[in-house]
């Protein structure tokens, strides 16, 4: 009994934090945000070398959808884990991503994802990036909602 213990010890200590606050964190939706931030808006981390990489977004097919979301896209780039949230919006200047959550985010490896577009009030392009559990995004790509 003792041996699983100390394994699991290990395990825990191998993890980085950003991985071990995300089990323990409140719901996304209670999250704490900086008071920079509006309310809904995602702080951008700069990752540090070495540490929880953000991974890079290459292609999102389909990139244009109705407004009314339900569509799944496909996303290719690297570094996607089981953790990674996909997010509609646009990053301001201030650091934050304000948007929505893609619903149905299934990782089919770490180079590949399928989301499902959320709904968009308005027709036009907006960014879409991932984020990992820390709250560090990739890069942006164009996506369009269409009427």
């Amino acid at each position: 009994m003792r041996r699983t213990h100390r394994r699991a010890g290990v395990l825990l200590a191998a993890l980085p934090l950003c991985t071990l606050l995300l089990v323990h964190a409140a719901p996304r939706a209670e999250a704490a945000r900086p008071p920079h931030c509006a309310a809904g808006a995602l702080p951008v981390h700069p990752a540090r070398p070495g540490q929880d990489e953000a991974g890079v977004l290459v292609a999102i097919q389909p990139d244009a959808a109705p407004r009314s979301g339900g569509t799944q896209v496909v996303l290719n780039g690297s570094g996607l884990t089981p953790y990674t949230r996909v997010l509609f919006g646009s990053l301001a200047p201030d650091g934050c991503f304000t948007g929505l959550e893609a619903e149905g985010v299934t990782v089919i490896s770490d180079s590949a994802l399928i989301a499902t577009v959320p709904q968009w009030p308005v027709a036009g392009t907006v960014s879409v990036v991932a984020a990992t559990p820390c709250g560090r995004l990739t890069n942006q790509l164009p996506f369009t909602y269409v009427d």
